[in-house]
Parts: C-alpha cells; sequence; structure tokens
C-alpha cells in the first residue's frame, strides 16, 4: 500500500509527468478469465449450440472441458503469440468444488501463480469463509496483487492489508494501470457495522475516478477489472471518464461481442467528478466491456489496438489520457478435451484431486436417470430447482421454501451421483436456515422475484416449495406476483375449481391436484431459505437478524446429500433386470455404474488392467440394487408451480 500512497501523494503535489512516455501505435494482448470457482480439474458438460459455436464439441454430446492444467497449456500459447501480453482475472476464484471444500483455497492460489497471473481482483465467494483464510492464501501464495479500489480498511483485521486498490503492469515499456473492483451487494458481511471483514464498501464510481486521476498522467492506458455484472460494468463507464477497457465477471456471461458504454455522463448531462468532488471536464467516448465466461472452460483473448495520434481513428484527442483505442479484438478460446494438459500445473495440482473412495463407485450415492434441469423450459420451475426446494422445506420443517436461482450454477447430468457431481450443480457454502416470516413480507418478495424475472427475459429468479406462483411478464406499474401458500382438502383439476377460497390449483395440465389457499399478508409462516437470502442477498428480503434463523444445515448441498442418499432404487434395478448376463450392463443404471468404474480406472491409470469386464458388470448391479433414484417421484420433475402469465 505505501507504493499506492506515494504515488498518490504525487499527483496531489503536482507530480511533474510520466517519465519515459510510451509513444506511437502499440498493440496489447490481454488474457481475462472470470469465476473460475475452484474448477481444478476437467469436468463433465452437456455441449449447448454456443459452446458447440466456441469449439467445445458437437451439440448433445458430452465432453470434458476445462481445468486448470489445460487453461494454463492454452494461456502460454497465446502470450508466445504477442509481445506484449497480459493476464488479468475478475475474480471469484474460490468455491464450487470439492477442492476448495477440503483444501481452502490453498490449491487455487497455487495454481493461479503457476498460470502467471497477472492481476486479480477480489471476487465475493473469495470471502466466503471469511478474511482471514484470503489473508492467509494470499499473502503467502499469491504472486500477484489483490485488487479492490472500492473497499478501504476500517482499522480492524487483515484484510486491507492483502488488498491494493490498482497495480500499474509493465508489458514490453508499455505502463498498464489496472484498477479493481470488488462485489459490493453479494457480500453480506460488508452491511454489518462494524465490519468483521476489516473493510468498508465504498461508492464505485468514486473509487475508481480517484484511480483514474491517479494513474492518467503516469500510465499509457488504463483497464479495469471488475466483479460487479454487466449493467453494474455499463453504469461504471457511464459515471467515469477515462476508463479504456473493462473486463467483467461475477454473472458467468460469456460475450462473442464486446458491449459498449459511453463514459462522462453517457453522452448526457455530465455526473463525472475527480477524486477530490469536482466536476470533472470530459468528452464521452465509448469504452468496451467484455465478460469471456466462467468455469475455465472458455477464456478471453482482447487484441487492443492503441495509439496517441490525436488523428488516429477512435482517439478523442485528450493528452492527459496517453493512449487511446483505436481498435479491439476478441476471441473467446475454448478449453475443450482436445487441449493437452501443461505437466507442471498438472503435477501441482494432483495432490489437491478428489481420491477414489475405497472400493470402485462407493462415492456414488444415488442415481439420476434423466438430466435434471436448473432452468426450467418455459421460465418457470424446473426439475433441479423443485427438487432442492422441496428437500430444502422438508429439512426445514417449513411451511414453504423459497431459494434464489443463483444457489443452482449447473445442471446434473444422467449418471450416478457423488458429493463432487452434487457440489459441482450446487456449489456454495450457503447455510440452510429457517425463519417465520410475516406474509407482507412474501408479499414484497415475489414482488421483487417477479419484476427481477420481467427483465431477465421472464425467467423465474427463484425456486420455491409449498407454495404456487403466479409472475405477470412483461410487468410495470401493477401488482406483477400471485402467491398460494399451503395445500388445501380441496380437489381440483384447474385453478377454476379453487376460484371461490381465491386460491390456485397445483395440478399439472390434464392431471388432478388439491387447491393452495392464497398467501395472507397478515399471517406468519415458516420459510426454508438459505444464510445469504435472509441476509438481504438477491434482493428479495431486507436483512433478517441472525437470531431470527434457526440453522438447519451447514449447506444446502449438504442437505441434498443427506436426503438424496436414502429411497429406493429407480424401477431398471429390479431382480429381471439385473439379470447374471454380462449384456445387462449395456443399459439402466448398470450402464451408468460401469461407465464410472472405467473412468475410475482411467483416473487410477489402470486402465484395460482394472478388472475384467464380467467382474465388473457384477460390481455395477451389486452397486445399482442399492442406489437410490432420483426422479420425478422424488420430485425431480417440473410441475408449474412457477407460472408467467400474459398481463
Amino acid at each position: 500500500m505505501l507504493g499506492v500512497l506515494l504515488l498518490l501523494a504525487g499527483v496531489a503535489c503536482g507530480f511533474p509527468g510520466r517519465p519515459g512516455r510510451f509513444h506511437g501505435p502499440v498493440e496489447l494482448v490481454l488474457l481475462h478469465t472470470a469465476d473460475t470457482h475452484s474448477m481444478l480439474f476437467p469436468y463433465r458438460v452437456a455441449v449447448g449450440s454456443s459452446d458447440a459455436r466456441r469449439g467445445l464439441g458437437r451439440v448433445g454430446e458430452v465432453r470434458a472441458a476445462g481445468g486448470f492444467a489445460r487453461l494454463a497449456t492454452l494461456l502460454r500459447v497465446e502470450r508466445g503469440r504477442a509481445r506484449r501480453v497480459l493476464h488479468l482475472d475478475a475474480g471469484d476464484l474460490f468455491q464450487g468444488s470439492l477442492a476448495f471444500e477440503r483444501f481452502g483455497g490453498e490449491p487455487e492460489v497455487r495454481a493461479f501463480a503457476a498460470l502467471g497471473v497477472d492481476a486479480q481482483v477480489l471476487g465475493n465467494h473469495e470471502l466466503d469463509r471469511g478474511a482471514p483464510l484470503v489473508c492467509e492464501r494470499y499473502g503467502a501464495l499469491a504472486r500477484f496483487p489483490l485488487l479492490a479500489a472500492n473497499y478501504v480498511g476500517d482499522g480492524v483485521g487483515c484484510l486491507a492489508g492483502v488488498l491494493e486498490p490498482f497495480v500499474v503492469l509493465d508489458a514490453g515499456g508499455l505502463r498498464v494501470g489496472v484498477i479493481g473492483v470488488a462485489n459490493a451487494t453479494s457480500v453480506a458481511l460488508l452491511r454489518e457495522r462494524p465490519s468483521e471483514l476489516g473493510v468498508l464498501a465504498r461508492d464505485a464510481a468514486g473509487a475508481v475516478q480517484g484511480a483514474l486521476d491517479a494513474l492518467r498522467p503516469l500510465v499509457d492506458v488504463v483497464v479495469v477489472v471488475t466483479h460487479l455484472g454487466l449493467d453494474a460494468d455499463l453504469e461504471l463507464v457511464r459515471l467515469t471518464s477515462g476508463i479504456d477497457l473493462v473486463l467483467g465477471g461475477h454473472q458467468h456471461l460469456t460475450l462473442d461481442e464486446p458491449a459498449w458504454g459511453l463514459d462522462c455522463g453517457g453522452g448526457g448531462p455530465a455526473r463525472v467528478r475527480d477524486a477530490w468532488g469536482r466536476e470533472r471536464v470530459c468528452s464521452p467516448r465509448r469504452v468496451p466491456v467484455v465478460h469471456s465466461g466462467a468455469y475455465t472452460k472458455t477464456f478471453g483473448r482482447v487484441t487492443l489496438e492503441l495509439d496517441d495520434d490525436p488523428e488516429a481513428p477512435g482517439s478523442a484527442a485528450d493528452p492527459l489520457d496517453g493512449h487511446e483505442l483505436a481498435a479491439l479484438g476478441l476471441e473467446l478460446v475454448a478449453v475443450g478435451d482436445d487441449t493437452p494438459a501443461a505437466p507442471d500445473v498438472a503435477e501441482l495440482l494432483e495432490p489437491f484431486r478428489a481420491e477414489p473412495a475405497e472400493g470402485l463407485g462407493r462415492g456414488a450415492f444415488a442415481r439420476v436417470p434423466r438430466p435434471l434441469e436448473r432452468n426450467g423450459a418455459t421460465g418457470g420451475d424446473s426439475p433441479l430447482g423443485n427438487l432442492v426446494a422441496e428437500v430444502a422445506r422438508g429439512a426445514a420443517a417449513a411451511d414453504l421454501a423459497l431459494l434464489g436461482a443463483s444457489s443452482l450454477r449447473h445442471d446434473v447430468l444422467p449418471g450416478l451421483l457423488d458429493l463432487e457431481g452434487l457440489v459441482y450443480a450446487v456449489p456454495f457454502e450457503d447455510p440452510l436456515v429457517r425463519a417465520e416470516l410475516p406474509g407482507s413480507a412474501l408479499e414484497r418478495a415475489f414482488e421483487h422475484a417477479a419484476r427481477s424475472a420481467a427483465a431477465r427475459e421472464c425467467r423465474t429468479q427463484v425456486h420455491v416449495a409449498g407454495a404456487l406462483v403466479r409472475f405477470r411478464c412483461p410487468c410495470e406499474g401493477q401488482v406483477c406476483a400471485r402467491a398460494f401458500i399451503g395445500e388445501t382438502e380441496v380437489p381440483c383439476v384447474s385453478d377454476r375449481d379453487c376460484a371461490a377460497m381465491g386460491g390456485a390449483c397445483g395440478a399439472n395440465a390434464g392431471g388432478s391436484g388439491r387447491c393452495f389457499a392464497p398467501l395472507d399478508p397478515r399471517g406468519a409462516y415458516r420459510v426454508a431459505t438459505t444464510a445469504y437470502v435472509a441476509a438481504g442477498g438477491s434482493g428479495l428480503f431486507d436483512a433478517l437478524p441472525e437470531t431470527a434463523l434457526q440453522p438447519v444445515s451447514d449447506s444446502l448441498s449438504q442437505a441434498l446429500a443427506d436426503e438424496l442418499g436414502h429411497g429406493p432404487p429407480c424401477a431398471d434395478t429390479s431382480a429381471d433386470a439385473l439379470d447374471a448376463a454380462p449384456a445387462a450392463c449395456a443399459s439402466g443404471c448398470a450402464a451408468d455404474a460401469l461407465a464410472r468404474f472405467r473412468a475410475e480406472c482411467e483416473a487410477l491409470g489402470l486402465g484395460a488392467a482394472c478388472a475384467p469386464a464380467v467382474e465388473l458388470c457384477e460390481r455395477a448391479r451389486t452397486l445399482c440394487r442399492t442406489l437410490p433414484c432420483v426422479d420425478a417421484a422424488r420430485g425431480a420433475a417440473r410441475d408449474g408451480r412457477v407460472r408467467f402469465e400474459a398481463p
């Protein structure tokens, strides 16, 4: 921090210009990663159309994507292609796999150091286990600065000692100022006073403008790396002047082309102020915003053509701004299973690989016969969302469960389910809690969810159990949500059968069900949710005091594992289906188990020598006789509990 303070002091006192200023056209390549979420090793993905377009495989294939050792190979190739290359990361290195749960971020930071990351912004999930872990891991292992210009120390704790607001990097003689902006809305501890994190969040635009005003006389180009999300990035551009490029993260977006925003008030009334609060004279410039994906599946190669000639295309002719962006190229690089692993990074990470449980398949606790999608086909409820909500409600003995859609990050693919696969889909160490809330608070929560969904192409932002929700979309200037809580004894086949009580029918199309009563604003309800939502995350509730929360489980994923590990097996595991012939392992549960065994054999380096095919098949049949089935009978099905209606 001392160097930063001296730099700021030099600017405030009239620092006499930048020595050795770079002149003329120049190319700078930035390698952009974000939201890697502890995905140290390759993982299975079902290739979609966007994935196929980016080179991960053919639509419908299940391929192995990502992994830090493969990522290292591609990053090193890119560094060899250009003279001036920097690797900047937009945060959320932590949280998302068993590696983080077991090793607390050590392999992630070691891997980033081995990858040659030049700077990282602090992500909200870096703070999931509090500030001391961040201080320990980054303080001891990082060879790169951790940035957050909008966090300032409050005199308590260690976090301020490991954070920098910005850094100046040398790229072949080109001086690149890099400003970091951390997320202030998704970190519940920042809303506490005093904050146990040891930092306070300040206005992002003011913090960035102060850093810009300090850096501009001393650097050739300024890049802002954020963990805010796209809308907040564009707003940050509008409220500042002097940014050349924004590299963003947080929402896991993969943009094939940059988004562009106007700085200096966005072309309207000037609202930009300098570090001392004085209105800044500026001219609007177009600033690109890049989001390059998540989970090491893709990264961005951003090529900047820069020039300090006032006549160069794209130049705003402001001498203080140094080089301006004349042209930009964006390439999304896929980290697919055709990419070899970098041997040194693979060796570094091998001790942190999840070891197979004793015996083949012993880590599996359930079987998933069909994909469990986290997003509903019509934007409403989904098989995975309904399953998770039902488990949460049952574990909490609650009237209803209300979960944020962001708790679910991936579909669950067919096959045997183990803890690693479950944590991949429901990754966050977010405790499950129960609270008693007034109906009026639930009304406001569902109204907020409706308007959030309307801003996201009519896709639900919540998952529920014990309730029916009807959202109007699009919806402006009127009530956008109707909620019904509590199943009655009144049978129904449609909402018309429940009209007398003002309720709604909990039945699929063509089926029968029971009426749900309308939400009572004056009533009280026991609600199962996550600690993140209860603390005000996602904006559903005002932050609830901890004394109002009843702990249910250490994490949502743990509650799921506890519940899904019990129950009957799937129908294709009957005695008739699992006969003694090896052909019985050609389909169904036995085929899933056999595929897992062979993959585990490969992981152990045994290959075909692992066991004879007949023996593996017998093991598969034995396992399948006891594995619980996660299917529609367990609640893993879409049933219309969350629907969208025309206004």
